[in-house]
């Protein structure tokens, strides 16, 4: 189902929450890059180019998944972004989609709904 080394960075600064995902993410076949904060997301953005997929957290301690987004689009980064989040808020929802995140989806992720999001994202990057 994966593609053979496609990246996909997850950012969530609960360190459960970043386990469950990465180790979910791993288990379907891709290589995954864990980070716990917005500002370590964008240092890796930035110097690395293999990166196809962010799945972000809306609610972070400093930089939130809707900031990340923004600085990334400001560096000229133009990758795949899904914000996941326990607190499903309809403006933060509408702020995301309008920065063109690809979705933004409700905590508990399933490893179904994972791979609909990747291959989501991964149908934008071909358009």
């Amino acid at each position: 189902m994966a593609e053979k080394n496609l990246k996909v960075l997850v950012v969530d600064d609960e360190e459960d929450s970043l386990e469950l995902v990465k180790n979910t993410i791993k288990t379907l076949g891709f290589n995954v890059v864990a980070v716990s904060s917005g500002n370590e997301a964008l240092r890796i953005l930035r110097d690395t180019g293999d990166i196809k997929v962010v799945l972000a957290d809306l609610v972070m301690s400093g930089m939130n998944g809707i900031e990340l987004v923004k600085e990334a689009r400001k560096m000229g980064i133009n990758q795949k972004f899904i914000i996941f989040t326990a607190y499903g808020e309809m403006d933060s929802y509408i702020e995301a989609m309008n920065l063109g995140v690809v979705d933004y989806i409700n905590k508990p992720i399933n490893s179904e709904q994972l791979v609909q999001l990747i291959a989501k994202a991964l149908e934008y990057e071909r358009d």
